[in-house]
């Protein structure tokens, strides 16, 4: 046999697998898993009875409310709130009312002042309780 020989038939052992090696670096893996599973079970099932017992779950009772603290719960497509808004805005702007009727304060419709705006029309001053105190501008 010649060294080249030789060297081919040496390195084709070394390439060899040992299947029972392989299997049994498996079959341990496996058990050890199996206890490392089993005692982390026992390490929880100790916790929760350290607990106390199971209280039910209940739902809360804000389920179904338009709002839950500052988060709005209201689907979208039934959402009125926006447009309720708008109309009582828009008939507070569009309308004749009263804002202090002791004092003979009243306002009119928004297009209504503009135009006498336009013509001339000075608006009364200020209540003087409302009037900021002289040099605080």
């Amino acid at each position: 046999m010649s060294h080249d020989e030789h060297s081919h038939s040496g390195e084709a052992e070394q390439d060899k697998i040992d299947f029972k090696k392989v299997i049994a670096v498996g079959v341990v893996s496996l058990i050890i898993f199996a206890i490392a599973s089993w005692w982390a079970a026992s390490i929880l099932h100790g916790e929760r009875s350290a607990l106390g017992p199971r209280v039910e779950w209940k739902a809360p009772t804000e389920i179904g409310n338009a709002e839950i603290g500052i988060v709005d719960q209201v689907p979208f497509e039934g959402d009125q709130r926006l447009q309720k808004w708008k109309a009582e805005r828009a008939e507070w702007l569009n309308g004749y009312g009263w804002i202090d009727r002791a004092r003979g304060v009243a306002h009119i419709p928004i297009d209504r002042a503009m135009d006498e705006i336009v013509a001339g029309a000075v608006p009364p001053p200020p209540a003087p309780e409302t009037m900021p105190p002289a040099g605080t501008r």
